[in-house]
């Protein structure tokens, strides 16, 4: 079971952080260069449904991984030791992270996405207008709320790679 569970985590982390960092490295930027034209590369990837993918794998990941350090935990005096510390501390970045991204960034990147499918039916203007800046920053919170995910799963990530060694 312990195996199973390792690699469901690492699988389903790699996946996590992997497309988090592509997407504040990246795809992100590009959104905000190519402007309104993004909304079309948006729509195309909730098409693929990388906006419910997202949170699922993330959470795949969390429960996984307090699995296995549960399964630890039962072993006796393990929860005392550094490695068991340093784990904690990417546990609670990760669970932080996923706090983050169902709660900021995924609401406002949905609330853009629909704001700016309905941007192409209105008459240009002052309402288009308003509209636009909503979607913009709707767009910024969700960059903001991107990057700190990103930065605490580098958190996390480090703390896996460390932690054996402690």
């Amino acid at each position: 079971m312990f195996l199973t569970l390792r690699i469901i985590h690492i699988i389903a982390g790699v996946f996590w952080a992997g497309a988090m960092f592509f997407m504040v490295s990246f795809l992100m930027p590009a959104f905000k260069d190519v402007g309104p034209d993004g909304a079309k590369l948006s729509a195309a990837l909730a098409n693929r449904r990388l906006f419910v993918w997202m949170p699922v794998m993330a959470l795949i990941t969390i429960v996984a991984g307090f699995g296995l350090y549960g399964m630890r935990m039962a072993g006796g005096g393990w929860a005392a030791t550094m490695e068991a510390r340093i784990l904690g501390i990417g546990a609670v970045a990760a669970t932080i992270a996923f706090i983050v991204g169902v709660t900021v960034t995924r609401p406002a990147m949905m609330k853009a996405d629909a704001l700016s499918k309905a941007l192409g039916t209105m008459p240009a203007g002052g309402a288009r207008d308003a509209a636009q800046a909503t979607v913009n920053a709707l767009r910024k919170r969700s960059m903001m709320g991107s990057r700190g995910i990103a930065t605490l799963l580098l958190i996390t990530l480090a703390t896996m790679a460390i932690a054996r060694y402690a």
